[in-house]
């Protein structure tokens, strides 16, 4: 890939604001929910984001990369396999959250290549805080449209602290804050919670429940970015995409540092 990421930056940043604008725009009440195969609701505003994502992505780097989209997901694998380079986009993090009222959903959009986020953006879109990533160079923060851009930087806590889903706290998740004792738990939605360990306010999420490839992406640049790590929490390596049919991910966590004493009491 003869580009250089940082010029893709700006472009992507300002995409991710349309399409969370796009999502603010539906609103709150009265949405047209449906349901998917998989029973995860979708709504008119994850539509529109998408929308807005599929026509802008084109513009931004070469207009030879593919696009899967959470929304647009059934591409064959007979297809995909001769993906090298690709964006891999959730146009709407955290539908659930959406639906109930909170502001803890988001928009991913990362560049893969060779299997592995080489950039992501992550866009909150009722706050406007965007979150940067590109994992060779480093991590960025912007408050909000026109503001500073920050530097990410993980670090270690004591107690541990933890940020896990309000919506997927299985039993496996709540052995390991059993065994860990003294931590302290913050429960956010969608994409976040990877950016609240990349912003080094907490030291590990780790999901033990079903994911699928585009939930996880555009945190994991912003988190390597950060210095931290998104690895699967079998073989303890980094996440990869599109390397077969499945588009699940495993069982993983997000880290500060795989040297954490966590390791010690980690389910089997």
């Amino acid at each position: 890939m003869n580009l250089s990421l940082q010029s893709l930056i700006d472009p992507l940043v300002a995409l991710v604001r349309e399409a969370g604008a796009a999502i603010e725009a539906v609103g709150h009440g009265a949405l047209d929910t449906q349901r998917k195969v998989d029973d995860s609701p979708v709504t008119a505003a994850d539509l529109a984001a998408h929308q807005v994502l599929v026509e802008g992505l084109p513009s931004i780097g070469s207009r030879d990369w593919p696009i899967l989209s959470e929304e647009s997901a059934s591409i064959p694998w007979s297809e995909r396999s001769e993906w090298s380079t690709y964006w891999l986009v959730d146009p709407l993090d955290g539908t659930k959250e959406f639906i109930r009222g909170s502001d803890q959903y988001s928009v991913n959009v990362a560049l893969i290549d060779s299997n592995l986020p080489v950039l992501g953006v992550v866009g909150k879109p009722r706050t406007g805080e965007i979150w940067v990533g590109e994992p060779a160079r480093g991590a960025w923060y912007q408050a909000s449209d026109g503001g500073a851009w920050e530097s990410l930087q993980v670090r270690s806590h004591n107690p541990l602290r933890l940020v896990v889903s309000r919506f997927h706290r299985g039993a496996s998740t709540r052995r390991l804050i059993e065994s860990l004792g003294d931590v302290e738990v913050e429960e956010l939605g969608s994409s976040l919670k990877c950016c609240r360990v990349a912003e080094g306010l907490a030291d590990l999420y780790p999901r033990f429940g079903p994911t699928s490839e585009w939930d996880t992406a555009a945190a994991q640049a912003v988190l390597e970015g950060a210095g931290g790590h998104l690895v699967d929490c079998h073989s303890w390596r980094a996440l990869r995409y599109n390397a077969g049919d499945s588009l699940l991910n495993p069982a993983f966590v997000a880290c500060a540092s795989l040297d954490g004493v966590w390791r010690d009491v980690w389910p089997d």
